[in-house]
């Protein structure tokens, strides 16, 4: 009778003591917990002990557990595919539940309560076989909880894989105000709403294309050569000018280089003009930068007979 119960176990990943004590008596159960053929991961939920340590199984044991909760925060974005971090074994699994959810947290596992949340759309959905709560509510739980460096990261993934928009995000996050991050969050969805998907173009309006010596250019405008479609990282529509941001992998791949002189001749037959600015100098050199953009406009308003 134990080779059954561990044979569902192991195919399931774990099983509850409900679901147990429908294939075995009571005393199968308990003598396979006592000889550590199976280990309990959360009160009621079991695992095999090879693989109780997996974050996979802890978190389909945390929502076996609070059955009216659904994985949350960086749990919820790592099953979205939208987390590109390593996940400390020493973090708790997150679930989200009601607020009238028993208040009692246990180890490894955290229990974060929202007004009048239930496990459906539209506060949760099923993904992967697990149910998850949407991928905004994700990205704004979750952003108190990584470094500061790496808060931006999980929007602009989500956005460049259409799991969601900037105004989606917005539009979360007036429901979240008093959200820890709040104000940066909104800075940022916003960024991203007007068209910023990276980090160096977040960097660059930030810090180089909103100061108040620039005039105002367009974010990602969209263009249509013979080729096809494309989209200029920045543009100053009067000037004709067109700025592109150079990441530092993509445009360190062999042959990109010829690619951009392609394009970049291409985007001449509209009457604009292209200027470069790589990774490094964007970040490294803001001011210069400006400064550059600056010096290059005026040249443009000059050719095309724009007044100062």
């Amino acid at each position: 009778m134990r080779a059954r119960l561990l044979a569902e176990t192991a195919r399931h990943g774990i099983i509850t003591r409900a679901q147990a004590l429908q294939l075995v008596a009571e005393h199968v159960l308990d003598d396979a917990i006592a000889d550590h053929a199976v280990t309990r991961i959360f009160p009621g939920v079991y695992a095999l002990p090879s693989r109780s340590s997996e974050r996979g199984i802890r978190r389909l044991g945390a929502v076996a557990h609070r059955p009216l909760t659904a994985l949350s925060a960086i749990d919820a974005l790592d099953v979205w595919d939208v987390f590109p971090f390593e996940i400390a074994v020493s973090e708790p699994i997150h679930v989200t539940g009601d607020l009238r959810e028993p208040n009692s947290d246990w180890p490894g596992l955290k229990v974060h309560r929202r007004s009048f949340f239930v496990r459906k759309a539209p506060h949760a959905w099923e993904f992967k076989g697990l149910p998850v709560v949407r991928i905004e509510q994700a990205i704004v739980d979750s952003w108190a909880l990584l470094p500061e460096r790496d808060h931006r990261v999980p929007v602009i993934v989500a956005v460049r894989e259409r799991r969601t928009t900037g105004p989606a995000l917005l539009d979360v996050l007036a429901a979240n105000a008093r959200a820890k991050g709040a104000a940066e969050m909104r800075k940022v969805f916003g960024l991203v709403a007007a068209g910023c998907h990276s980090p160096l173009e977040l960097w660059g309006h930030e810090k180089v294309f909103s100061h108040p010596s620039l005039p105002v250019s367009k974010c990602q405008v969209p263009l249509t050569l013979r080729s096809g479609g494309i989209y200029l990282d920045r543009y100053y529509e009067a000037e004709q000018l067109a700025v592109e941001l150079d990441g530092a992998a993509y445009h360190g791949e062999r042959g990109q280089r010829e690619r951009d002189i392609r394009r970049d001749a291409a985007v001449a037959a509209f009457g604009i003009q292209t200027i470069r600015f790589s990774h490094p100098r964007i970040f490294g050199d803001p001011a210069g930068v400006r400064a550059e953009v600056l010096a290059i406009l005026a040249i443009r308003r000059q050719q095309l007979g724009l007044s100062a």
